[in-house]
């Protein structure tokens, strides 16, 4: 009997006080399978079904159980001291009755083994039930080979086990250590001891404020989307840094605002509900803050990963804007003459009389392109090493004129030493402009007035702020630049882009074909390898990599979505069983005093509805202020459709606040139910 004494007492305990034992253990369960799927997702046995970009989506999913990990330690021992701390009275009591620490430890003992057993067996056993779903879904979205095998991998299952036990065994020590530092009248009173009414601290009030206001100018000024990536986590510290002071400070400012507004504070609805926030705010801004963080995460993750998978298509078609793309790229200066694009030209166009296809062309551009540092009207042709301010690199396209009259329909002429420039993300409005290589100087009249604007080629003009220079001929420029390798990103190309409507044969041995040809037929002046490299890019062979990177940010970012939004309404629901606790001898007090249950309802919502739509304000500033920021880092992922992003970001606020009032709306029942004692 005495041998069952301990085990009988610590599962009394867990089952007695069920209604917050069982949120924390079904999080447990969620997090560990979660856990297991991915690390599942990530394994060979699953890669291998895909069809390409198989380390690209091994990377991601890998990235994506660890995160799952990390939250977990974090999150876990938050909610365990919430436990922990809820039942400080009932340790204490046993204490009183005789019990010594070391008992106190071995309930706390055995009550960790329990709920760790239970939750790493409920949690494998759902994580392999659902592996095979989730493979399904994963597979079908980034278009592999989808088999109906099942299968357990033991690797990850030992991974789980193992990541876990050590979480449970750090929470459990932590336990320890508070049960052990406490004394049985700290123990017994730890939920009476009365808080002292906290004072509102105007200096982190404004600093909060004003690392909040730093981290918006951040997200909102930043153009370069290079940049945007360089200070996106700072600006990411900055705000939670900022969110923690100002719910935990400003908070309480607030509440004494609110409090010197006699006509607002002495109405029978807000009198109860102000003075239980004042005395609160001070310890649980933190869960106030801490929500609208993950929020924020669980906005920010799902807006961006939908409109990547939604945006791939668009994507593509910008990046390859023919089905099949080649590009002549010439080593030397001289080369790139109308004469020589002609001939690579009657190549393509014999190849397709006797094939007997049809192709229709998309893009047809001679230039030359090379990245420089632009400073007034002088744009400088660096070497590598000397670009060192991301700044003021610009992207600059040299065109001919000819190709700029076919594409706006005009019939411009120009001089020689005359050009036309235009410029997107960046101010360029100059009379001339100066090319500089350090040893010697280019300029050109710029006769902008009265012409349409033009730019060479879409998908470059959102990384660097790009400059598309129309020129008589490119003759004076690639002579200007001659063939000094050590000029930065400097490619003399000509970039040929059709469709393949009607052929024999399929993209790939059609493109295959042509490059032969062109190898075949070109004239022996050109030295292949040497003069001149033959670029081709397929788009449905590319989209494989595309597919595979924006689908599996898609569904990780679903699954991380789904894991945070459960810590979020966990949170939720402890602070409303914390404060139902608290506040209940405060109600049954009012109700003595003639307080009717209906002005106790008022007074609930009018106190829920202040505190808990706080964090959903937050987080859609804080999603606002990031939207410029998002937008211009899902340029460097290829994606330009910012009315995509502005959807996809509507209605991920939309749905996720629908949420959120569902489970405020379940969650203050649970309140209201513990102060009026209903059940």
């Amino acid at each position: 009997m005495k041998t069952l004494f301990y085990p009988r007492l610590a599962w009394d305990g867990l089952r007695k006080n069920k209604r917050m034992v069982f949120p924390y253990i079904l999080t447990c369960i969620c997090m560990i399978c979660m856990f297991y799927i991915l690390a599942f997702l990530s394994s060979p046995t699953v890669i291998e079904l895909l069809p390409k970009g198989k380390d690209t989506a091994g990377l991601v999913t890998t990235l994506g159980y660890i995160v799952i990990g990390i939250f977990s330690v974090v999150f876990l021992y938050y909610t365990n001291s919430f436990l922990i701390r809820r039942r400080t009275s009932e340790f204490g009591l046993y204490n009183v009755l005789g019990m010594n620490k070391w008992n106190l430890v071995r309930i706390i003992t055995l009550e960790s083994l329990i709920t760790s057993a239970i939750s790493i067996v409920v949690g494998l056993f759902f994580g392999i039930a659902l592996s095979k779903l989730a493979e399904l879904g994963y597979v079908k979205i980034i278009g592999g080979t989808v088999t109906f095998d099942l299968h357990v991998n033991g690797i990850c299952v030992r991974n789980t086990v193992v990541c876990y036990l050590v979480i449970f065994a750090i929470i459990w020590l932590s336990s320890v250590i508070r049960i052990r530092k406490s004394t049985a009248v700290s123990l017994l009173k730890s939920e009476n001891t009365g808080e002292k009414a906290p004072k509102a601290n105007w200096l982190l009030g404004i600093l909060g404020v004003v690392i909040l206001a730093a981290a918006y100018h951040i997200a909102v000024s930043i153009d370069n989307p290079i940049m945007a990536i360089l200070w996106f986590f700072v600006a990411v510290v900055m705000v939670i840094i900022a969110t923690y002071l100002l719910m935990i400070s400003g908070s309480v400012l607030f509440c004494r605002l609110l409090q010197k507004n006699k006509k607002y504070y002495y109405a029978p609805g807000h009198f109860v509900s102000v003075s239980s926030m004042v005395y609160r705010m001070k310890r649980n801004g933190a869960g106030l803050a801490s929500i609208a963080i993950i929020a924020t995460m669980v906005l920010v993750m799902t807006s961006s990963a939908s409109c990547l998978w939604f945006g791939t298509q668009d994507m593509l078609k910008k990046n390859y804007p023919g089905e099949i793309n080649l590009s002549v790229r010439f080593h030397k200066n001289g080369l790139l003459e109308k004469e020589n694009i002609d001939n690579f030209r009657s190549i393509i166009e014999d190849f397709e009389e006797e094939t007997g296809s049809e192709t229709q062309v998309i893009m047809d551009v001679p230039c030359i392109q090379a990245s420089v540092m632009q400073s007034d009207d002088r744009l400088y042709f660096e070497s590598e090493g000397n670009i060192t301010s991301i700044n003021g690199i610009r992207t600059v396209i040299f065109i001919p004129l000819y190709v700029y009259n076919r594409e706006t329909g005009q019939n411009i002429t120009l001089n020689e030493g005359e050009a036309l420039a235009f410029s997107k993300k960046v101010s360029f409005d100059r009379d001339v402009i100066v090319l500089d290589t350090h040893e010697g100087l280019l300029d050109f009249k710029l006769m902008n007035k009265g012409v349409k604007k033009f730019y060479a080629f879409n998908e470059l003009q959102d990384l660097f702020p790009q400059i598309t220079i129309v020129v008589p001929d490119l003759g004076a420029v690639d002579t200007f630049l001659g063939d000094r390798e050590e000029i930065a990103y400097c490619t003399r190309m000509w970039r040929y882009s059709f469709d393949l409507n009607e052929s024999p044969l399929s993209e790939i041995d059609y493109t295959h074909k042509l490059r032969e040809k062109i190898w075949d037929d070109v004239p022996d002046t050109f030295d292949d390898g040497t003069d001149y490299i033959v670029v081709s890019d397929i788009r449905e062979y590319e989209a494989a990599d595309h597919i595979a990177l924006n689908g599996s940010l898609f569904f990780i970012g679903c699954v991380l979505s789904v894991v945070f939004i459960f810590a979020a309404v966990l949170i939720i629901y402890y602070k409303q069983i914390s404060e139902g606790y608290e506040d209940c001898k405060r109600f049954e007090v009012m109700r003595k005093v003639g307080m009717t249950k209906k002005e106790i309802k008022s007074s609930i919502n009018s106190q829920l509805l202040a505190v808990f739509y706080v964090p959903l304000v937050f987080a859609g500033l804080h999603l606002a202020f990031a939207f410029p920021m998002i937008d211009k880092m899902l340029v460097v992922f290829g994606l330009m459709n910012k009315g995509l992003f502005l959807l996809t970001t509507s209605i991920t606020f939309a749905m996720f606040a629908v949420f959120y009032t569902i489970v405020y709306k379940a969650t203050s029942n649970v309140y209201y139910n513990i102060v009026t004692a209903a059940k």
